[in-house]
């Protein structure tokens, strides 16, 4: 009889750490503030409206290349995923932490973006918020 409590009660501890885990990952965690991009380079920070936004997808050579002028992003969603969402068609997995862009129009796993002719930036499409004029490149890697 005592060899059946021991076992219950390493059941009971075990199944309520489980629950405690999965309680912090999935419900405590996602809705915690963010600070990526907060205030990133460049003075960028999210606003209402952008405009005259360009997007730039390169295929590598798997199709043909394609090339969006005059975007006009509004509501505060003024990211570079944004800008992406409005002319593609495209497939995502969202970490909780940033949205990695694994499909764009068909075409995936391996993009990488950057930002008019800078370097590519050390955040997730959707935490980078664009400017007027900015133009946002997409290639498949």
């Amino acid at each position: 009889m005592k060899k059946n409590v021991k076992y219950i009660i390493i059941g009971i501890i075990t199944i309520s750490s489980f629950t405690i885990l999965l309680l912090f990952n999935f419900v405590i965690l996602p809705k915690l503030p963010s600070n990526i991009n907060q205030n990133n380079n460049d003075n960028r920070e999210k606003k209402f409206e952008v405009e005259n936004i360009s997007v730039y997808i390169d295929y590598s050579g798997v199709k043909e290349n394609e090339f969006f002028q005059n975007l006009n992003l509004t509501n505060y969603e003024t990211t570079a995923y944004h800008a992406l969402l409005n002319c593609c068609n495209i497939k995502i997995k969202d970490y909780g932490w940033g949205i990695f862009v694994e499909e764009i129009n068909g075409i995936g796993v391996g993009w990488i973006y950057w930002i008019n002719n800078d370097a590519p930036p050390s955040m997730p499409s959707n935490y980078f918020y664009l400017m007027d004029n900015d133009t946002v490149n997409w290639k498949y890697a």
